[in-house]
């Protein structure tokens, strides 16, 4: 997917026209310069366009003059838009193990998406997967794969509509022997060209892995999305948290430990800083009970005070003394 904004606009159409403004979308999602590009072959870097009923609106400015231009998605070739930050927060927050909460993010810019959903390249297939994904993750797999079939999927080209065809083959839950489900993906790894997907697949054959016992194979497919696809931030800390918890379960919780604590040294500023402390202190809890225990005692041992001197007594006192 492209998202390189570009200061490049001419129109055939309007090639009098003088441009003397950047456009930007008015959906709430984005800033800075965004282009749309129309079968004409306009582009359009637009301050003013804006979704409207089941199209667009654009407004052209030429000097004093002001053109308003209407077209529909399926006027569009191309659009290109900066990823609206409700998406990236709605993946961290899935990687902090809070589906819920990436929901909510999602359904505050979904409305502004929906209208560009049949054309290539934008970003509502990406919303539609990670609400499918904050669905799986949150137990409600019946929900997460009906997006794939509904009403709002079948407007979606063909690039896109494969896309979302292929995650909902990644999430749907084994039918026959889960041997046939890994081979399966696995085929289809050889398919995908996503990252993001094909990093999101190998976390799902580790969990089938996991679901059959085989904790050892699946720590070690778990590993694959940090080593092979660290680029993809969110993925690398779930596949970190899943093959700590996996070497707890074959008895290696100190590998598992030391596995959080070099992605935590690794990623000074990671945005999953919360979910890797929690698996921390899962594997490690007796060493946190101590750390509080030592501070606590810390705060209740009064201080030493310096003891008052006994007055000293001359050898005459001494001998004055009546005897008992």
């Amino acid at each position: 997917m492209k998202f390189s904004p570009t200061t490049s606009f001419r129109s055939p159409g309007l090639a009098p026209l003088s441009w003397a403004a950047c456009f930007c979308l008015s959906l709430g999602i984005a800033h800075g310069q965004q282009e749309y590009e129309l079968r004409t072959g306009l582009k359009l870097p637009a301050e003013s366009v804006k979704a409207v009923g089941d199209g667009f609106t654009a407004t052209i400015a030429r000097g004093t003059a002001v053109q308003t231009l209407n077209f529909t998605a399926k006027d569009i070739t191309r659009v290109t838009l900066r990823q609206p930050k409700e998406l990236i927060d709605a993946r961290n927050l899935i990687a902090n193990q809070k589906p819920e909460a990436a929901l909510e993010k999602l359904d505050k810019i979904e409305s502004a998406l929906l209208p560009l959903r049949s054309v290539a390249d934008t970003w509502w297939i990406r919303s539609a997967i990670t609400r499918m994904d904050a669905l799986a993750e949150a137990g409600k797999s019946k929900e997460a794969l009906a997006i794939a079939t509904s009403d709002s999927a079948k407007a979606l080209n063909s690039e896109d509509a494969e896309l979302l065809k292929s995650f909902q083959t990644i999430l749907t839950p084994p039918t026959a022997a889960p041997e046939d489900k890994i081979q399966s993906l696995k085929e289809l790894s050889k398919t995908i060209t996503d990252s993001w997907l094909t990093a999101r697949l190998w976390l799902e054959i580790g969990n089938t892995l996991a679901n059959q016992g085989k904790l050892e194979d699946a720590v070690k497919t778990w590993l694959r999305v940090p080593v092979f696809f660290a680029a993809e931030k969110d993925l690398a800390a779930r596949g970190t948290i899943l093959a700590a918890r996996g070497l707890q379960q074959i008895n290696a919780p100190k590998d598992g430990l030391k596995l959080l604590e070099d992605y935590q040294s690794d990623h000074l500023t990671s945005p999953f800083k919360q979910a890797i402390d929690a698996e921390r202190l899962k594997l490690n809890p007796k060493s946190e009970i101590e750390k509080v225990a030592e501070a606590t005692e810390t705060a209740t041992i009064p201080a030493a005070t310096e003891a008052t001197p006994a007055p000293e007594t001359t050898p005459e006192e001494t001998e004055a003394k009546p005897a008992n």
